[in-house]
C-alpha cells in the first residue's frame, strides 16, 4: 500500500470516527448555538436536521469507503466504479452543509447581534466544517478510479430531493417543524418551491466542480457510468 492510498484510508476513518463521536454528542448536549438560543427544542431532534442527516450519510460511506479500500488495496484492485458515486453524493451533500452554514445561517446570525462562530465549534467544527471540507478535497485530490459522467452528479442532487419531502411536508404542511433552515422567509411558502430549485441548482454545481477537479487529475480513467 503506498502513502497516498494510507492516507486516503487514514482521512476516511477519521471522517467516520469524528461522526460517531459529534453526532450522539449533538443529540445529547446539543449545538453550542442552539444552547445560547435557548430555543426549548429537544436537542434529540436535532436528528431531522440536514446537518445531522447528511453527516451520517458521510460517515458510513466513509467508513464503507475504508473497509472496501483496505480489501482492494492489498489485492492490488481498483475501488468500486459506484463507490465512486457514492462518494461524490456524499461529499456534495457535506460540502453544501457547510456553505449553507458559512454564507447563510452564520451571516443571518451575525446579523441579528449574535456571534458567527456559535455554528461552527464545538461537535459543529466536525460536522459543519471540518469533514465535509476533508471529505471534497479527498475525492478531488486522493481518490482514484474512473471519471464523472453527468449521471453521477446528477444523482448527487437526490439528497436534497429526498430531504425535501419530509421538511416540506412537516415546515409547510402539518407545521409540526420550525423553519430552522429559513426557507419560507417567515412563512412566505410561495417562495419555497424557488428556494428548492435553488438548492438544487447549488448541489448540482457542487457536484459538478468536486467531479471536475477530480476529472482533470485523473485525465486518462475510463468513464464511470
Amino acid at each position: 500500500m503506498n502513502r497516498k492510498n494510507f492516507f486516503f484510508i487514514l482521512i476516511n476513518l477519521f471522517i467516520f470516527i469524528t461522526t460517531a463521536i459529534a453526532v450522539p454528542v449533538t443529540l445529547i448536549v446539543g449545538s453550542r448555538a442552539t444552547r445560547l438560543d435557548n430555543l426549548g427544542i429537544p436537542y434529540w431532534e436535532h436528528i431531522v436536521t440536514f446537518t445531522i442527516l447528511s453527516n451520517i450519510f458521510l460517515g458510513l460511506v466513509a467508513l464503507a469507503t475504508v473497509l472496501i479500500a483496505i480489501v482492494n488495496f492489498n489485492k492490488n484492485r481498483p475501488l468500486p466504479k459506484t463507490l465512486t458515486t457514492w462518494y461524490l453524493t456524499a461529499a456534495s451533500a457535506g460540502i453544501l452543509t457547510f456553505l449553507t452554514v458559512v454564507l447563510f445561517l452564520a451571516p443571518m446570525r451575525a446579523i441579528g447581534g449574535k456571534n458567527y462562530f456559535d455554528m461552527l465549534l464545538e461537535s459543529m467544527f466536525f460536522l459543519h466544517f471540518l469533514n465535509p471540507l476533508l471529505a471534497a478535497l479527498t475525492f478531488i485530490f486522493l481518490m482514484d478510479g474512473a471519471k464523472v459522467q453527468l449521471k453521477s452528479r446528477l444523482l448527487a442532487v437526490l439528497p436534497i430531493i429526498i430531504y425535501a419531502i419530509p421538511y416540506a411536508t412537516c415546515v409547510i404542511i402539518l407545521k409540526i417543524w420550525p423553519d430552522f433552515y429559513g426557507v419560507t422567509f417567515g412563512g412566505r411558502y410561495y417562495l419555497t418551491p424557488l428556494v428548492f430549485l435553488v438548492f438544487c441548482a447549488v448541489l448540482f454545481g457542487i457536484s459538478s466542480a468536486l467531479a471536475w477537479l477530480h476529472n482533470k487529475r485523473l485525465q486518462k480513467t475510463p468513464k464511470i457510468c
